[in-house]
């Protein structure tokens, strides 16, 4: 009878695992992100949404984002990965390279609600033309960030000190 019961709990265990795969990591999340919707978390969905109304995207290249019910979960949208474990925003390339100069999104400024991204390991802001305006400070506590482009991003005055204590990978 115990053999059974080992044999019964293992099986438990394994469908348990094996669902929790298959849902993207939904079974067993902590209750500190219990407010995580779908696939993605909703503070980081609004952090998302600020840094686009910092931008000018005179194209609609980032037009998969927004508040309509269909583009709810940011982890769909166009220049966002998520981590399918968690739902945290892990990567944010809105720019895509293959637009041309003529094409480039035009940044007025850096939300600073891009800190609620704490998870965030990958930052392309290469591309963007931000004309001048200062390169935010809030940047370098983004402690998890492992790679950073900001190549033909067009940003001024100084850069914060903090940014150079990352250990940055090579690409």
């Amino acid at each position: 009878m115990q053999g059974h019961r080992k044999c019964l709990k293992l099986f438990i265990a394994f469908a348990l695992l094996l669902l929790q795969c298959i849902k993207g990591g939904e079974v067993g999340r902590n209750h500190r992100d219990a407010n995580v919707t779908g696939r993605y978390i909703e503070k980081e969905r609004q952090a998302l949404l600020a840094f686009k109304r910092g931008l000018v995207d005179k194209f609609d290249f980032l037009s998969s984002w927004g508040s309509e019910a269909q583009k709810q979960d940011c982890c769909r949208w166009i220049g966002v990965s998520c981590n399918n474990q968690t739902g945290h925003v892990t990567r944010l390339y809105p720019s895509d390279k293959v637009m041309g100069e003529d094409y480039f999104l035009q940044g007025k400024m850096i939300s600073p609600k891009l800190i609620q991204l704490q998870h965030l390991e990958h930052l392309d802001l290469g591309y963007i033309d931000f004309n001048g305006s200062p390169f935010t400070d809030f940047i370098g506590y983004l402690t998890n960030l492992r790679y950073l482009d900001l190549s033909s991003s067009c940003f001024g005055g100084k850069f914060p000190s903090q940014i150079f204590e990352h250990e940055f990978r090579e690409s």
